[in-house]
């Protein structure tokens, strides 16, 4: 919760003659995610008030309860199976919260008598008023406080307004509570001590129906762990001094602004700055103006390759490298071209100690689509970005990333002057601006969501694996799709299909490798033409994890086969059916970066790029670019206690089956191309910032950046 404080208009009768004519009003806001901090829309969604205060002068102590307990004429009322009663309504309390231990009715008030358990009550002392012992004094309200057969347990009556709050004691372990009727759908609550004194008052306490189905109806409508990828403008730098860079390889030349090929700079640089102060004789005052970035531009060395940069001197503190990324037809060639050359670059770069201390900025062309007029990334180039973002996370601080215009020349040298130093470690220049990633939550459409035709097929590869089944399960249980044809390597699945014949679904399991195109051209011939196929949903995938260091292009292989390729081969050869989903299992590895996963963060980097590509062609296309999930698989049994702990580290837990698949209709319930659904703790990365820990960088729109540090008095 956050308060906020202001100065509210009040007549002075209210507080007595000796009040101001304004007193300190309190508001307590919430975000959606329950963390209470962002920006002033809670890190992409409104603000909630839940309550709001006034401070005012100790009131009195209240009027002292009767000494008779329970009040002479009550009549006791049966406790027991109160909690089964709410237990059979949907509504579990743990047993810390069943504090209810007897009850009398005395006309239409209900006194009733709850305390904590033993191994709470030490407890007491932290609270006002302990929250499950309040809870419980609530739970004696269907024993005749309010009408209806069975008191509102069945509708599930919730508290939903309070007023007229007063706590007048703390620390209580056991309580005695009168309720009694506020109005139709509201209470008066007198709660008092052992002893008979009082400890709070509530004026009134509205409540309303609210079965389980709406509260789960409302998770999925809005789940919390659904995020999108937006592209952030960075505010214009002051201009740096100029600084000692060196560019490697083609690309960077004189006629796109850069310096001399390994040669003095210095004299250009004076030259520059030179120009500067005689605006008559050599430039226009424009001109003269962008001086020190030129300036800045011609400290930029150029050397053919990372060998020759190595043997000329003093290493620079930045060092510019664009990978090769050849043209032609065959996107598949291109992506192997391009990530093998990314991965021999990144080996050179750590395997030579002096280039230790410096950084390399891997520089791309289209890799990224940063703002709303571009179109689709370029697949080659956006899978560079997925193994550079793994090699960042192994190395820290040893390497940037820059994308540039499609179709510019080289970057913008005075834009990456202004750009690489702002402490991102991933920029996309465009028109001399620079933007950044960032994750925004993303909230699904009412009404909107996964439609699939019916009597047509759907195809899940991997079906047989443990998301694949999950999914399969999902679309027969809650989306009603009666044919499947389950893609799987190694074939099987015969108690699968058993299970979903059981439900009312034909299930058709067939042997095949995705990343054949041949073979999946056959299986989806045979697919009927009374079900025809209607949707696809790519989980296949394959892990040959390894740091960059390791890996090799046989690796690379290895695993951008049965991602990368079969995600390729399923979109040229559904091209001609009329596909209602189009859906791409990608890992959240192709976003932040994941230790030991580079091949496989460039091969679902890839697949993000190629849902946009579809999504422009007309056609149906989402990438889903998971978290982990709880339930172990071939993907991620391999992960031990130390692996789960450093991802939980990073902020991120683990999705339940349930909540996942939740995250799969939800995120089809929008209009994005690329959706992250994962489970993260924004409370644990906002608390490790406050102690000083970075705040990853695709997080710093959801968790706003530390407060200043307090200085120590002297």
């Amino acid at each position: 919760p956050v308060l906020v404080w202001r100065e509210v208009p009040c007549t002075p009768d209210l507080l007595g003659d000796s009040a101001r004519a304004t007193r300190p009003a309190v508001h307590q806001l919430f975000w959606p995610d329950g963390t209470g901090a962002g920006t002033a829309t809670g890190g992409g969604q409104p603000w909630t008030r839940h309550a709001t205060g006034v401070l005012a002068p100790d009131a009195a102590q209240g009027s002292p309860g009767s000494a008779l307990w329970p009040p002479q004429g009550a009549v006791p009322v049966p406790v027991e199976g109160v909690y089964a009663d709410f237990a059979a309504a949907g509504f579990g309390y743990g047993p810390a919260f069943q504090g209810l231990r007897a009850a009398w009715r005395h006309g239409e008030e209900v006194h009733a008598e709850v305390a904590l358990p033993d191994d709470q009550r030490t407890e007491a002392a932290r609270y006002g008023l302990h929250p499950a012992l309040l809870d419980s004094a609530l739970h004696a309200v269907p024993l005749g406080a309010l009408p209806g057969p069975d008191g509102g347990i069945g509708t599930g009556r919730m508290p939903f307004a309070w007023r007229d709050v007063t706590l007048h004691a703390t620390g209580a372990p056991v309580l005695r509570v009168t309720l009694a009727p506020a109005g139709a759908e509201a209470v008066s609550l007198h709660v008092a001590d052992q002893t008979g004194l009082p400890v709070a008052t509530v004026g009134s306490l509205d409540l309303r129906p609210l079965g389980p189905d709406p509260l789960g109806g409302a998770r999925t409508a809005a789940p919390d762990g659904l995020f999108g990828l937006d592209w952030t403008a960075l505010p214009a730098a002051p201009q740096p001094a100029a600084a000692d860079w060196a560019a490697v390889g083609p690309g960077f030349g004189p006629e796109a602004g850069f310096g001399p090929e390994a040669g003095d700079v210095s004299d250009r640089a004076d030259e520059e700055l030179a120009r500067a102060a005689d605006v008559s004789a050599h430039e226009t005052p424009a001109r003269a103006a962008d001086a020190p970035a030129r300036a800045a531009d011609a400290a930029v060395r150029r050397v053919p390759d990372l060998a020759a940069l190595a043997a000329a001197g003093p290493v620079p503190a930045l060092v510019l490298a664009a990978p090769a990324v050849p043209d032609g037809p065959d996107p598949l060639t291109r992506l192997r071209l391009a990530t093998t050359a990314t991965l021999g670059l990144l080996r050179s770069w750590l395997a030579e100690p002096r280039f230790g201390d410096a950084r390399l900025a891997v520089v791309t062309r289209g890799a990224v689509a940063a703002t709303g007029t571009e179109g689709a990334p370029d697949g080659a180039s956006a899978a560079i970005w997925g193994l550079v973002r793994s090699a960042q996370s192994e190395h820290p601080d040893r390497f940037l990333l820059v994308d540039t215009d499609d179709g510019a020349p080289a970057p913008d040298p005075a834009a990456l002057v202004r750009a690489l130093p702002a402490g991102e470690p991933q920029a996309a220049l465009r028109g001399g601006t620079a933007y950044v990633p960032r994750l925004v939550r993303a909230v699904p459409a009412a009404g909107a969501g996964l439609s699939l035709a019916e009597g047509g097929t759907v195809l899940v590869t991997g079906g047989t694996g443990t998301l694949g089944r999950a999914v399969a399960r999902h679309l027969v249980a809650v989306h009603g799709v009666r044919h499947l044809l389950l893609l799987s390597r190694s074939g099987g699945g015969e108690d699968f299909v058993a299970e979903l014949a059981v439900a009312g679904a034909e299930v058709r399991v067939v042997a095949c490798d995705v990343a054949d195109r041949e073979a999946l051209s056959a299986v989806l011939a045979s697919v009927p033409a009374e079900h025809p196929l209607t949707g696809v949903i790519h989980t296949a995938g394959v892990l040959d994890d390894g740091v960059v260091e390791s890996l090799t292009a046989e690796r690379l292989e290895k695993v951008l086969g049965p991602k990368a390729d079969a995600a390729w081969h399923l979109h040229e050869l559904t091209r001609g059916s009329d596909l209602s989903a189009f859906v791409l299992f990608s890992s959240a590895a192709s976003l932040f970066g994941a230790p030991g996963q580079g091949n496989y963060a460039a091969a679902n980097a890839h697949l993000d790029a190629l849902a946009r590509h579809r999504r422009d062609l007309g056609l149906p296309g989402v990438s889903l670019a998971w978290g982990l999930w709880a339930e172990r698989s071939g993907m991620t049994g391999h992960l031990d206690d130390a692996g789960l702990a450093r991802i939980e580290r990073s902020g991120a837990g683990a999705l339940g089956t349930e909540e996942g698949l939740a995250l799969l209709d939800a995120a089809l319930a929008t209009d994005r191309t690329l959706l992250v659904p994962l489970r993260l703790d924004l409370a644990a990365v906002r608390s490790g910032a406050a102690a000083g820990e970075p705040v990853p960088a695709l997080l710093r729109g959801l968790v706003p950046a530390a407060g200043r540090r307090a200085v120590p008095q002297a």
